[in-house]
């Protein structure tokens, strides 16, 4: 029955996603003047295009390289050549499937190289909460650079009281990481045994994801490479439209970005096809872009950002069907927390 109501979920989400995306299609190309459009994309500016894909280059890297300073030593078996080949297989099945399945992709392919499950699972879930930090502070940013529209600042009020709350589990789950302890003996002593020692080397991995939040020089390595991540997001969006002559200020870089990133809660079509456009027409229209110059922002933007990682992604699960990856480590990880 559970089951059921879980596929019956799933269906109804993409449903919702695929009429979404046939709308917000419908309302992107409505009225818009295609042979403009496409003339516009041919006129593009082929030095700045190439930047913009520089930029999408670096920006995969550093988010793999921050994975793997978040996977610290008991990550070591994944070297950084298979954490960035790792998070474009997930990338791209993230960019081909909804409900982020590329997420657990990597928590599955880390365990093929040696490292526990939950352990991963740990450092997917601790970046998750790092970027929600970083998008606070950007939502922080562009109030105090320019006024935000309600359909914009109401939802962002919102993510920043789900901020706060994984930021407090964070803390509170680091103070259990010192403590040795993941939860109190009572919490699971209505268990039966084996499932008591199950859950609790399960939460004991998953604390351990914490680890590198203890080390100061991990937590300038995580600032450094989020900056990195963010800006040349931002940066991606500023030589497209540089690409296209499109002149506005270069917050508009930084608001497009902060819009797309609140459209990945929104259900679509695989791709984000049709919403992806549309909410770059709705950003851009702020700043006195018009309809067609904004879809063909929206279309350039759109291949340059999801189709590099998805050809890259391919490869790279191409590589890891055919074997060429290192052999698991055969060092057995601990199950349970260090005594501090």
């Amino acid at each position: 029955m559970a089951m059921w109501r879980l596929q019956r979920q799933q269906w109804f989400r993409l449903g919702l996603g695929l009429v979404i995306s046939l709308v917000t299609i419908y309302l992107a190309f409505k009225g818009v003047d295609l042979a403009s459009v496409g003339q516009s994309l041919r006129e593009a500016s082929l030095l700045f295009v190439g930047l913009a894909l520089g930029s999408v280059v670096i920006n995969n890297v550093a988010k793999a390289a921050r994975w793997k300073v978040l996977l610290g030593e008991r990550g070591a078996p994944i070297s950084l050549w298979q954490a960035l080949r790792l998070h474009l297989v997930g990338q791209m099945i993230n960019n081909l499937l909804p409900a982020r399945v590329g997420d657990v992709s990597r928590v599955y392919l880390a365990g093929e190289l040696g490292v526990s499950r939950s352990f991963v699972l740990g450092t997917v879930a601790l970046e998750k909460v790092v970027d929600m930090l970083c998008y606070a502070m950007i939502f922080v940013l562009l109030v105090m650079l320019m006024p935000l529209p309600t359909w914009v600042s109401q939802p962002a009020y919102l993510m920043l009281v789900a901020t706060g709350l994984a930021f407090v589990a964070v803390l509170a789950g680091l103070v259990a990481y010192r403590r040795g302890r993941p939860l109190p003996a009572w919490v699971l002593r209505w268990l039966p045994q084996r499932f008591q020692e199950r859950a609790d080397a399960l939460l004991a991995n998953l604390l351990a994801s914490l680890h590198v939040l203890t080390d100061a020089r991990g937590r300038w390595q995580i600032l450094f490479w989020s900056t990195v991540v963010w800006v040349t997001a931002t940066l991606t969006n500023y030589l497209v439209l540089r690409a296209l002559d499109i002149d506005v200020p270069l917050v508009a870089s930084l608001f497009v970005l902060f819009v797309l990133m609140a459209g990945i809660n929104v259900p679509s079509a695989p791709g984000r096809i049709g919403l992806f456009q549309y909410l770059c027409i709705l950003s851009l229209a702020l700043f006195g872009i018009e309809q067609a110059p904004a879809l063909s922002f929206g279309v350039l933007l759109h291949v340059l950002t999801f189709l590099p990682p998805i050809i890259a992604g391919l490869f790279a699960l191409w590589l890891n069907l055919q074997g060429k990856k290192v052999r698991p480590s055969t060092v057995k990880q601990p199950e349970t927390l260090p005594k501090q």
